[in-house]
Formats: C-alpha cells, structure tokens, sequence
C-alpha cells in the first residue's frame, strides 16, 4: 500500500524508516503553494499510512526555506471550472483537510519560513508542532474575500482564546512564532525544527501503534464535530469563490497591487 508514493508529485518526497513516514513538501520556487495535485497527493499519502503496519508516526515538513505559502492561487483558478457541481467539501483542498482532521496515528508538523493559509489550517490537526524562531505565520483569508476553512473556526478559539483568534482572523495580520506559541498553535521555538520533530517521532516509533492511537483518540474525542465543521466552512467557502470580493482579490495578487474593497462598499 505504501509502494511508490515518493513518485506520486515531483514536489512532494515520500521517505519510510524505522516506522516513522516523513512528507516534505518541495517546491521552493513557488514557496511550497499548494496545488490541487498536491493536495489529492497528500491525502492519498496520508490514507495510505493510517491503515499501514509500517508507520507508528507521520512527519510533516517543508524544505529548508519554508513549509507552505498555501494555496497556488493560479493552480486553483485554472481549475475552478473543474469543481463546478462538486460538493464543497469534495475539492482538492478539503479532501486534503478531511484526511489529515481524520489521521488516527501522531502527526508532528516542523515549520520554518512562510506558512500561510492551510499552512496554519492544518497545524490544528497535528499532535505536535515545531517551529524554527523566523517561522511568519499568517491567516489571510479575510484579504482573500474568503471566509475560515478546515475546522478553524473551532479549533483556533479552542487553542488561542476567542480574543486572540478574532484578532488574526479579522485582520489576517502575519505574527510571528512567539505569538504562534502563545496562541498554543506550536509546541515549541528551535533552531532545527525538523531534528527535533526526528527525536519525537523516533520515540513513538518505539511504542504500540494501537495504543498511541487510543490515546490520541481519547485526548481528541470530538472527531464528529471537526468533520462537520469541516463540511459547513467548505460550503460557506464555495460560496465565496464567486463573490466579488475574491475575485478582486485574484485580480490584484495576479496584476500584483493591492486589491480596492471599496467598490463594494454599500452607499
């Protein structure tokens, strides 16, 4: 089940060694953005460790520079016409998200760089989290005319506090990896992040698959209401898609200026 995923994407690299998967996301030209290949990739990458024997622990990482800008916004308007009539929650971007709300063994994130968007999104849905000290995280969906995806609304009020979540949700201002720790989205500030994620992994690689997967079910009960909550913000998502607030907002990051809300401005 677990042959040949390091040839599934040229930008995404597969390694299996001592029960631990490691998934780094390769694509330094673009920032490691995401397409809707790479986000099918991931999931599939994802689906396949869960029901393996050989993997205790999943790693998750970026390359030496970033771990993910988020979406590629060409990728994902080039292939807009393809997810007309599709559920909103059937997408390459929220099949990735069910999989990764949905894993059943730990799953360490090491961050460093630019991580932006489903870049944060989906640190809600590791165990654990290890960030390099100039990691720039930033939730700009508002600037986008798009609206939270991928549990957010639930698990960042949990994790950060209702105050400190509406702060960067409402101005999706970039903070920086001390305020990320003090929003309890990172465990910890270090200079090799993905050496530290090593050492995390390479203890629960030693220990019984079944029961760090009672465990972490026990201490993450509401498996239930994160995938519905998944589904209702994929829906208020695709009815964003169309609005002209995220149109604009393309059309100025493509034509490289800042976008003009104020047209929309009711008189």
């Amino acid at each position: 089940m677990l042959k040949n995923l390091d040839s599934l994407n040229p930008f995404i690299h597969v390694t299996i060694e001592n029960r631990i998967l490691t998934i780094k996301i390769d694509h330094p030209e673009q920032k490691n953005a995401l397409t809707g290949e790479m986000y099918n990739d991931i999931a599939k990458i994802l689906d396949a460790a869960d029901q393996s024997q050989q993997v205790n622990v999943v790693i998750l990482q970026g390359n030496e520079h970033d771990f993910t800008a988020g979406n590629d916004l060409k990728d994902f308007m080039s292939a807009a016409q393809k997810y007309v009539g599709l559920a909103a929650d059937a997408t390459p971007p929220f099949i990735f998200l069910k999989a990764i709300a949905r894993f059943s063994k730990p799953i360490i994130a090491a961050v460093r760089g630019c991580t932006i968007g489903v870049g944060v999104t989906m640190l809600f849905h590791c165990d654990m989290v290890y960030a390099h000290p100039d990691t720039e995280f930033q939730i700009p969906f508002v600037s986008l005319g798009l609206s939270v995806e991928g549990g957010t609304s639930l698990l960042f009020t949990e994790l950060a506090g209702y105050h400190m979540a509406a702060e960067l949700l409402l101005t999706g201002r970039k903070f920086s990896a001390e305020e990320a720790l003090k929003c309890r989205i990172i465990n910890q500030i270090c200079e090799q992040p993905e050496q530290l994620a090593l050492q995390r992994a390479q203890q629960m690689s030693q220990l019984p698959m079944t029961t760090l997967k009672i465990i972490k079910k026990q201490i993450r009960p509401e498996q239930d209401q994160i995938q519905n909550c998944i589904v209702q913000e994929a829906e208020v998502v695709a009815e964003r898609l169309t609005s002209p607030e995220m149109i604009e907002a393309v059309m100025a990051f493509l034509q490289k200026r800042k976008p003009d809300f104020n047209q929309f401005l009711q008189s």
